[in-house]
């Protein structure tokens, strides 16, 4: 019994900082592309 209250207790946290981590890099990717297309555009 005592195993199946760990895996109740358990909370995959680096599994949602990685998940939260690679949302964020792509956000920052995809301003960067966007910056670069306005630029060249003379915006």
């Amino acid at each position: 019994m005592k195993e199946n209250r760990e895996l109740k207790d358990f909370k995959p946290r680096g599994a949602v900082a990685f998940f939260i981590g690679l949302i964020a890099l792509y956000a920052v990717m995809w301003f960067a592309i966007y910056a670069l297309l306005i630029i060249s555009r003379g915006g």
